[in-house]
């Protein structure tokens, strides 16, 4: 279903008699919220005749700013019954008729028995014109399947008809009509937040942070937080995946307050991306930079318990904010007691992430296309073609501006090897700043010297070497010949950071909220 433009949606009512039409809208002449309404309307002299009625409507259509169209019926009660309901369907819709009576028939007791009944049926409209604007924005041209079943779970059988090719802003404006459930959330707002499961993750993100500070403004945040728990795990039901299946835990880390000796952990983690990039988001953990280690232990324990039956391949991600790249997040221990610390990168493939360029859609293109020639030439494994790595030399006389150029003019390039490595609080302008703006996918440092013959030897091999293996999968067994000399080894691969960076597996950073104290090691 697609969403169309709200001003050219003309509403038609077409029951073939009235049994048929108050059955269609789901109320009974004897118990419907609708009846008592259209009673009153009789009484009102300038509804009387056809005539009159369709002078009404015209006035109708000026005040709402569209044509609202209703079947014409020459039964007075049935043809009540369609202008009300079509009225009941469009937002402010009733309080538009009724304005529009009192031009006409002012102070009379019928208009004062319409205008009792009215206002109990409408509130204040629960959405401005801007807020609706940004979500149908956000929705513009999605498609979603079973529209009809989420409106139905939402709606109950109390709700309007929803006709047959309704669009998510029909079925978003019927629900608007609506009373809200016995917690007080609009079922609007509970309709969106059903939708929002089954969009793919970056646009879902931001439909949910729309709900959220929707339910915010309205202080709903409890109650809107209870009903996602209550669906989860219903939207979009979960099957056992495939033994051996590709997992992830990500993990987010930027500085946290002004006095930066504190940070804020954000992870998600899912099971089986066969599907599609749905990952669950789990609780923020703040604190000093050894709690952070402790915290990161303790959720790589966790998917190792909770995922174990299904052997996955477990992958690691580190998105890092761009002063905290220099991390050694690779050699940070994967159990938070043992009598042999293995460090993170031995256990599990893993590789880090730019945090600036995930939050800046205007590199994503370059991205994708530099993304889309690693794929056609690597798959999920194998080699790199040695014309696709660039290797920067330590050379004072090429300048930043000489690099961008040269990426600008080499969209086959995939692979770029600094020469030297970041370093925390360096300037936004260096080879990484220039290499993420170009949108290379995977980019390669020592993090203490890049211009080693060891460092060179080993980085051909694992970019252009010939091996069936996934590239972090390579980086891992390198990390592991590193981690038998022990700690006073001196092996590259212990000092070997990878940057690769896939932009089909997008998390957004939540607003911070309270998170949870990191305990102590």
């Amino acid at each position: 279903m697609r969403l169309r433009d709200l001003t050219s949606l003309p509403w038609s009512v077409c029951p073939h008699s009235e049994a048929e039409g108050l059955a269609m809208a789901g109320e009974t002449p004897d118990g419907g919220v609708l009846w008592p309404l259209v009673e009153a309307l009789r009484r009102v002299s300038c509804l009387v005749d056809l005539n009159s009625r369709q002078l009404v409507l015209q006035g109708l259509s000026d005040k709402l700013g569209y044509s609202l169209s209703v079947t014409e019926y020459p039964q007075t009660n049935m043809h009540l019954f369609a202008i009300v309901e079509a009225c009941r369907q469009r937002p402010g819709g009733l309080n538009a008729l009724l304005d529009v009576l009192e031009q006409f028939e002012p102070g009379t007791i019928a208009m004062t028995a319409v205008r009792g009944i009215i206002v109990d049926m409408t509130t204040l409209d629960t959405w401005s014109p801007e807020e609706r604007r940004q979500l149908f924005g956000l929705l513009s041209g999605v498609t979603v399947p079973n529209v009809a079943e989420i409106y139905g779970l939402v709606g109950g059988d109390g709700a309007p008809r929803l006709p047959p090719e309704a669009s998510l802003e029909d079925a978003f404006l019927l629900l608007d009509t609506m009373n809200s459930g016995s917690d007080g959330l609009p079922k609007s707002l509970m309709f969106v937040e059903r939708v929002a499961a089954r969009l793919r993750f970056d646009l879902a993100a931001e439909v949910r942070k729309w709900v959220k500070d929707m339910a915010a403004r309205m202080n709903l945040t409890a109650e809107m937080e209870a009903f996602c728990d209550r669906i989860k795990g219903v939207a979009r039901p979960v099957e056992s995946p495939a033994l051996r299946s590709e997992a992830y835990l990500v993990f987010l880390l930027q500085p946290e307050g002004p006095t930066g000796d504190r940070y804020r952990l954000s992870h998600w983690r899912q099971l089986d991306v066969s599907e599609g990039w749905y990952p669950e988001h789990g609780q923020d953990y703040v604190g000093g930079f050894e709690e952070i280690k402790y915290e990161v232990a303790v959720l790589a324990e966790k998917v190792e318990s909770d995922w174990a039956p299904y052997e996955p391949d477990i992958r690691l991600d580190f998105i890092l904010s761009r002063d905290l790249l220099h991390l050694d997040v690779d050699q940070w221990q994967w159990e938070v007691e043992t009598p042999v610390p293995e460090p993170l990168g031995c256990h599990f493939p893993l590789g880090v992430r730019s945090l600036e360029r995930m939050k800046l859609r205007k590199w994503h293109r370059a991205w994708f296309v530099r993304w889309k020639e690693l794929k056609a030439q690597a798959g999920d494994g194998g080699p790199i073609a040695p014309e696709s790595g660039f290797w920067s030399i330590d050379d004072e006389t090429r300048s930043l501006r000489e690099l961008t150029s040269r990426f600008e003019a080499r969209p086959e390039l995939v692979a770029f090897v600094l020469s030297a490595p970041p370093h925390a609080f360096t300037a936004e302008s260096d080879e990484i700043a220039v290499g993420l703006r170009a949108g290379f996918p995977i980019m390669v440092w020592h993090r203490e010297n890049c211009r080693s013959e060891e460092f060179s030897h080993t980085v051909k091999e694992l970019l252009h070497a010939e091996d069936s293996h996934h590239l972090l999968e390579r980086l891992r067994l390198i990390r592991l010949s590193a981690f038998a000399e022990g700690p006073e080894g001196t092996h590259v691969g212990s000092r070997l950071a990878l940057l690769y960076d896939d932009p089909e597996r997008i998390v957004l950073p939540q607003r911070p909220g309270a998170p949870e104290a990191v305990p102590t090691a």
